[in-house]
């Protein structure tokens, strides 16, 4: 990855003749500029919906499930496939508001000088009313620069295309921790394999160190039950009780890759020239019934926790809810899983007088 530039041309349309530049706070490089911000995000929200028909492009609040699946599929084509590498260096991020209306969110990379070098953060304009920055479990997210520099290197991506794969990587679902090697590391599915980011944590912040894959992995270590991380808006979080999914079997599945040293895939074939953005957004509706969507389809934030993170329901699926220590309870009556979880629940969020606990 490329050091962020001061300025460049911004590419639009709706916006010609206009450079992006990048705002200095003391130590801090932050691009695009904040007062840049609604500007830049208005003109590719314009550019983003005037492909779209208006039945999508006019989703609110109001919308059913079935509407916000197809916007947040819209903007998910648009951010990740059409604009996952631009001349600007822009950065791109579907992102469901609290209403969970899809928004194409412009990504502000801040970047702090420090003596161990650069650290980097993201936060995600999405409009005047929808400026975030999720938080993991109640601590910041951010990235040592050694974290983008070897995942760009080993990681298979097309040219220009690393940081915004590695923001759906973090960005795109819950964290589960694992001890690799002598560290304890965030593990992250990417099929059919595996990358894994060592950390340092502060009573605030996760600090992602660096990016392996089961190339540079030697050992790995599952643990009953698994610290699961979810992504959130807000500063506040409590552990939910109630799960969308299994996380043991996850953890075990990440654990198998790793055992067969799965290795990453190449990197995304050339869209073919026809399959451009106007396209695409004509045919989302076809598209999203044959996935077997339709009326009575649902939006949910994953694990009823309002994030960055979503998942779809077909018409007709009930939805999931998995408690996990009863679950541990019914297959595994020995142990006290009571207090396991409890323990575990502990560990997960940021420490409050009388939890000190670390990892």
């Amino acid at each position: 990855m490329n050091p962020l530039p001061k300025h460049v041309p911004f590419q639009s349309a709706f916006r010609p003749d206009f450079e992006v530049v990048e705002e200095r706070q003391g130590n801090l490089h932050l691009f695009p500029h904040t007062d840049q911000l609604p500007r830049l995000q208005r003109a590719l929200n314009l550019e983003f919906k005037n492909a779209l028909p208006g039945h999508i492009a006019r989703v609110d609040k109001r919308g059913d499930g079935f509407h916000k699946i197809l916007l947040k599929h819209a903007c998910l084509d648009f951010c990740s496939f059409f604009n996952a590498a631009r001349p600007d260096r822009l950065l791109l991020f579907a992102l469901p508001d609290l209403d969970l209306v899809s928004r194409v969110a412009v990504v502000q990379q801040i970047t702090e000088e420090t003596r161990q070098g650069p650290l980097h953060w993201f936060k995600f304009y999405g409009g005047p009313d929808f400026f975030t920055e999720p938080k993991l479990s109640g601590r910041r997210l951010k990235f040592a620069d050694h974290v983008l520099q070897r995942y760009s290197t080993r990681v298979p991506n097309n040219v220009g295309e690393d940081c915004s794969r590695l923001l759906l990587v973090i960005f795109g679902g819950p964290q589960i921790m694992l001890r690799v090697g002598p560290e304890r590391a965030f593990v992250a599915s990417y099929d059919p394999s595996l990358v894994a980011f060592p950390f340092k944590v502060t009573d605030t912040e996760f600090i992602l160190t660096t990016c392996l894959t089961v190339n540079e992995i030697n050992t790995m270590e599952q643990e009953m039950p698994p610290l699961v991380f979810n992504l959130h808006y807000g500063d506040s979080f409590t552990v939910p009780r109630l799960r969308h999914w299994y996380p043991t079997k996850l953890m075990a599945d990440l654990y198998t890759r790793w055992e067969r040293k799965a290795q990453l895939p190449p990197p995304p074939e050339a869209l073919p020239p026809r399959l451009n953005w106007h396209w695409v957004a004509a045919h989302l509706t076809d598209l999203q019934k044959v996935r077997g969507h339709g009326p009575g389809s649902q939006l949910l934030f994953w694990d009823r926790v309002p994030g960055p993170c979503t998942f779809d329901l077909k018409p007709g699926e009930a939805e999931p809810q998995l408690d996990e220590c009863e679950f541990y309870r019914q297959a595994s009556p020995g142990p006290d899983w009571v207090k396991a979880f409890a323990a575990r629940d502990q560990a997960i969020v940021p420490p409050t007088p009388g939890n000190d606990c670390k990892y």
